[in-house]
């Protein structure tokens, strides 16, 4: 439900330069640059080194969203969206306020997945509107900063992702159940990172996705996937209940159990908590 790109499938006739003759002269000045786009035959392993070999910059890009209208539970109302260039992997995360301290602990907490897989950042471009305590932490961490001109957003590639972020949460949520309560937005940002990055080719090795190049593969039998937001009946252990209740509970599909094998996250209505089923 986006607007469809300029010039795509365009009908205007597009003016091709002529080619030149093929003399030693001009084969002489001609510098020799490969295809950008693969041939149909056999692939030659010059063309094929010129596809996916990428410079690694280890850049990354932060931002914030507006404040969403619905606060979570858990007192949720912006995210935190962090941009990191050479996997082109979009990391989305909580915050109950736009305070110092708060973005400094969603800046944190989104560092520490690069840094695990092996792109810790050398340089962060971030919004003009940068805290002391933020810069500090910069500092000691051995990143270099550079702060966005006021009012120029084409600065901070952030601002793309966060479009492209808000475009995958918005497709989200209108999939999820009528009823669903959106005071759980919150928790669903865990799946939207894994779906969101599953969709997206990294730049440091186009075969790969970008979840895949900063967690690895990523398995459907052992994590199975669930449309979030989806009305189910989790399941009760037989020492959890009764002899005569039912054997499961009415719940709410939140989002797979990352640390548990072939189970997903649900939250009870009638405890309104979350567990494992």
């Amino acid at each position: 439900m986006d607007q469809s790109r300029q010039g795509k499938n365009s009908t205007k006739r597009k003016l091709h330069k002529k080619l030149p003759t093929n003399t030693e002269e001009e084969a002489a000045n001609t510098e020799t640059t490969f295809p950008t786009r693969l041939p149909t035959g056999k692939r030659t392993e010059a063309c094929y080194a010129s596809v996916i070999t990428r410079d690694a910059t280890g850049a990354i890009f932060t931002d914030q969203t507006g404040r969403l209208p619905i606060p979570s539970s858990l007192g949720m109302q912006y995210i935190f969206v962090m941009y990191a260039h050479d996997p082109n992997y979009i990391h989305l995360e909580p915050m109950k306020n736009r305070t110092a301290g708060e973005i400094l602990a969603a800046f944190q907490r989104s560092n520490n997945v690069f840094t695990k897989a092996g792109f810790k950042p050398q340089l962060h471009r971030l919004d003009n509107e940068a805290s002391n305590i933020l810069k500090d932490h910069l500092h000691e961490e051995e990143i270099d900063f550079q702060l966005a001109p006021p009012n120029n957003h084409r600065r901070n590639p952030a601002e793309r992702a966060i479009r492209t972020a808000k475009n995958h949460l918005i497709a989200m949520f209108c999939s999820c159940d009528p009823n669903f309560p959106m005071h759980l937005w919150c928790r669903l940002l865990p799946q939207a990172n894994i779906t969101l990055n599953l969709l997206r080719g990294s730049r440091v090795n186009p075969k790969l996705s970008a979840y895949n190049q900063v967690h690895g593969p990523f398995d459907f039998n052992r994590t199975p996937l669930a449309p979030p937001g989806t009305f189910v009946l989790g399941h009760k252990k037989p020492s959890a209940r009764g002899s005569w209740d039912p054997h499961a509970a009415d719940s709410w599909c939140i989002g797979p159990a990352l640390d548990s094998y072939r189970c997903y996250t649900v939250w009870t209505i009638k405890t309104r908590a979350m567990r494992y089923s």
